[in-house]
This record gives C-alpha cells, sequence and structure tokens, in this order.
C-alpha cells in the first residue's frame, strides 16, 4: 500500500507541489492581510508616495487603488493565458480575491472604493492595459511564429509587485521613525521633526519576517518559469547515436498531444536530424542511415517540455561523426591538447560535454551479445575530466535481449518494461567493465531502449513498421521522463 501511495505521489507530484505551494500561499495570506493593513496604517514613506496623488487633479485615492489592481489584473489574464502557467493562473486568480475579502474586513479597499463610479472604471481598464502591455501583451496580435507563446515578464512583474508589497510591509511595521515628508495639493515639504530617533519594533517581528520570507519564496517558486536541462550524448563508433536520437525525437513528438504546453513548445529539431528522421521515415525495408562521411560532422539536437503544472524544457544534443574521437576526448577536456593541436571535431565534442549539464553514455548491448569489446573504457577518463556532471547510461540495441526476456519471463518487455529493465541491468553488470562504470557514476541505472526489429532473410535486423509505416520504439518514453525530472 506505502509502495502504491509512493508510486502515485511520483506519478502526480507536480499537481501535489502546485496545490502544497498554494496551500502555503492561502495559509499565509490573511496574517499578511493584517501587516500591510498595519502597515498602511501607520506607514510614513508609503503613504507619503500614496499621496502623491493630491499634486495631480485628475486622479483621486480611489482611482489610484484601482489603476494599481488593474496593473495586476493585467499581468494575471497574461499568465492565465500562458498554456504553461495556466493553472498558476487560475489559482491566483483565487488568492486574489481572498487577499481582497481579508482587506475588506479590516476594512480596506474594496469598502473605500465605488466601483460604480465611471472614473473609478476607465482608471481600472487603463491599469490593466498598461498590465497588459507590459506583460508582452502585444504577442497576441502576431501571427503564429515558432516562437512559445509565453509570458515571462507578466509573471516577473507579479512576483515583484507582491516582493513590494510584502517587503514594504514589513518595514512599515516594524520600523519607527519620524515622518519625513508632508504632501499637499500645495506641493511636497520635508517636515521638520525634533526627534529624529529610528528604532525597530521586535513584538511580531521574527515571526513576520518568517512569514514574510516564506511567502516570498513560495509565490517565486509558484510562477517562475520551466528550467532547463541539457544533455549531451556520447557513444563508440557504431553505438547508435544517430538511431537514439531519432528514436527519442520521435517520441518526443509523439507525447503530450493532449498537453497545451507541450503542443505549443516548437522542438527545434536540427537540420541533419530531420534529415536522418525522413530517410528512417520511408517505407522500406531496412535503416536507411547513411554512414557519416570523413571530415563530415552533424549536429543532431532538439528539445523537448518535461511536465506541465512546472515545466522544463529539456535539450538533447549530440555529434555525429566518421573516426574515433573518444579516446582523444579526454585529453581535450582537461586541456592537454591545446585548441591549436584539436581538429573541429574534437573541439566541438569538447564543448558540447563542457555545455551540458548531464552526459548520456551509450553502451552497445549488441556489442555485449556477441562479446565483443564495448570500447567505452574512455568513459571513465571523460568523467573524471568532466567530474561536475549528471550521468545517464543507456543500453542502446535492447533488442538483441528480447528473445531471452520472454524466453524467462514469458512476457513481452514492453507489457513489463520494469522487469525488463532489471533483466538487462542484471545482464550487463556481470560484465566488470560496466559493473565499475555504474559504481563509477554512484550507481547510476542502465535504461535499455530499441526498435522494435525482426530479422530479415540474411539474418540482419530490420525495424518492424506498424500499419502507418512508422518504426515502434520502446523505452524512448521512460527515459524523457527520466530527463526530465
Amino acid at each position: 500500500m506505502i509502495t502504491t501511495a509512493v508510486t502515485a505521489l511520483n506519478r502526480h507530484r507536480e499537481k501535489v507541489s502546485l496545490v502544497g505551494y498554494f496551500v502555503v500561499m492561502l495559509g499565509l495570506t490573511l496574517p499578511l492581510v493584517t501587516m500591510l493593513g498595519s502597515a498602511y496604517e501607520e506607514g510614513k514613506l508609503t503613504r507619503s508616495l500614496i499621496d502623491l496623488h493630491l499634486l495631480v487633479d485628475a486622479i483621486d485615492l480611489e482611482g489610484v487603488s484601482v489603476f494599481l489592481l488593474g496593473i495586476f489584473i493585467g499581468l494575471l489574464i497574461l499568465l492565465t493565458i500562458d498554456p504553461k502557467k495556466r493553472w498558476q493562473g487560475y489559482l491566483l486568480w483565487i488568492g486574489l480575491v481572498i487577499s481582497l475579502l481579508g482587506l475588506w474586513t479590516i476594512g480596506l479597499f474594496i469598502p473605500n472604493i465605488d466601483f460604480t463610479s465611471t472614473t473609478n472604471l476607465s482608471w481600472l481598464a487603463v491599469g490593466t492595459l498598461i498590465g497588459l502591455v507590459l506583460g508582452g501583451g502585444r504577442k497576441l496580435l502576431r501571427t503564429q511564429t515558432a516562437q512559445t507563446l509565453e509570458f515571462r515578464s507578466a509573471a516577473r512583474g507579479i512576483y515583484l509587485i507582491v516582493a513590494l508589497l510584502i517587503v514594504s510591509a514589513l518595514i512599515e511595521t516594524h520600523l519607527v521613525y519620524p515622518t519625513i515628508f508632508e504632501i499637499t495639493a500645495d506641493g511636497v515639504s520635508i517636515v521638520s521633526s525634533e526627534s529624529s530617533d529610528v528604532s525597530i519594533e521586535t513584538d511580531g517581528l521574527a515571526r513576520n519576517a518568517v512569514l514574510s520570507g516564506i511567502f516570498i519564496v513560495t509565490v517565486r517558486r509558484f510562477i517562475q518559469y520551466d528550467s532547463e536541462e541539457d544533455f549531451f550524448v556520447l557513444g563508440p563508433r557504431g553505438s547508435g547515436k544517430s538511431l537514439f536520437l531519432i528514436g527519442a525525437y520521435l517520441e518526443a513528438l509523439n507525447r503530450g498531444r493532449n498537453d497545451e504546453a507541450t503542443k505549443q513548445t516548437p522542438l527545434q529539431p536540427s537540420q541533419e536530424l530531420m534529415k536522418m528522421v525522413e530517410n528512417l521515415d520511408q517505407r522500406s525495408e531496412g535503416w536507411l542511415i547513411e554512414a557519416t562521411g570523413r571530415g563530415e560532422i552533424k549536429d543532431l539536437a532538439f528539445q523537448y517540455v518535461h511536465g506541465s503544472t512546472f515545466p522544463k524544457n529539456v535539450k538533447v544534443s549530440s555529434i555525429d561523426y566518421a573516426g574515433e574521437y573518444l579516446s582523444r576526448l579526454p585529453d581535450a577536456l582537461s586541456g592537454a591538447v591545446t585548441e591549436d593541436d584539436a581538429d573541429n571535431t574534437l573541439l566541438r565534442l569538447s564543448d558540447g560535454v563542457e555545455d551540458a549539464d548531464t552526459l548520456i553514455l551509450l553502451v552497445d548491448l549488441e556489442r555485449y551479445a556477441n562479446g565483443e569489446s564495448l570500447d567505452i573504457s574512455e568513459y571513465f577518463s571523460i568523467l573524471q575530466a568532466a567530474d561536475d556532471k549528471g550521468v545517464f547510461i543507456v543500453a542502446t540495441k535492447a533488442d538483441v535481449f528480447v528473445e531471452d526476456f520472454q524466453k524467462e519471463q514469458g512476457i513481452e518487455p514492453h507489457l513489463a518494461f520494469d522487469e525488463f529493465k532489471d533483466f538487462v541491468t542484471q545482464r550487463l553488470r556481470q560484465s566488470e567493465q560496466i559493473d565499475s562504470l555504474i559504481r563509477q557514476t554512484a550507481g547510476a541505472e542502465i535504461h535499455p531502449v530499441y526498435y522494435q526489429t525482426t530479422e530479415n532473410e540474411n539474418g540482419d535486423r530490420i525495424p518492424m513498421r506498424d500499419g502507418t509505416g512508422s518504426v515502434m520504439t520502446i523505452g524512448f518514453d521512460r527515459l524523457l521522463n527520466e530527463l526530465g525530472r
């Protein structure tokens, strides 16, 4: 039962986190509203800033209040339109209503504003329009582009407004100081005071400071935009780098078709990757993936979005090249090889490793099954030279283990993938080299992936295709989920 609950929490942890953040914000709203009311009544500098409207005949205090509310509403409208932040927008609307009701209970804001006044409604509309402009609302007037529809400025604006209100209220509530300015319709004057003492009101300071800090941090996490993580794929010659990138891209293309944030985020595949996808998409027997010519470099890359409530941009990339470069890469990373002595391919590989947050190391299961050398000894030197990187170990061409697994378990791997993953891991850990690699990476899991294949009359493995002529991949969906966590 506990295992089932943990599994359910992991599956829905984004939604659980979203609700958790909202509950924290909701629980802190009422005590912070009380602090805001106290700051408004007792504050001096903030009150002087509000009284600046007295210098302008066109707007009164009610107009200033609804104008500022309008700016916040304009920003919140954009956040609600944003497919990546829609749920946060809905919950912030609820939070806004609760905050206004809380101020109402202490006689502030709503009781002091005539919302039937044409003048006040006009200022509310002007504020909303300005909020829409400041938040990037002009994007709504543009034709469809390859860029994701995002309103990051709106999210930043909401956070800055909330943080400024909370910090100002905390200072005004607990900092005791004389009046500095007096603002009237006649102008601004500096108030001379017999006492210039400044002190701190410590009663409730610790409590309010802690609540304010928690609220600001929670709001930031609640509305901040997606984080990003870059993965770079390394593998020996013939280990399936190209087919791995193609399979991962096809899976990313087909996932999240019902999710608005995923659908509206371009995958931005590289041109070379799309050429390979086009070749594999032909309804012909075989792989139809041409070998990379000597001196030729192919950039293979794409990105995808993982998650919906707290989406994360994930970029997966690699470089396909002719010849062996893994053995030279550790020296390039450590600086033992200068840029003058390194060719373009080696420099590109080195830059890819250095720029990545996490490395994906490929292990060729076909070589393992045939008793051939895995050619992964360079991985150890690479990991030592890039010791600050995360690591994923991916077992490519795992279809060579499918038949053995079916004989042992009596079920197809895609119907019991966790068991198949354990099966592959146990087999590979019989290799001292693989076992050492797992230890080197602090117990990294092995993630098997493969295309469903069959053998032709020559005994060669060729991809199976479904009724639409598309290749069928296994394990890539699980891997993309793991990369996005």
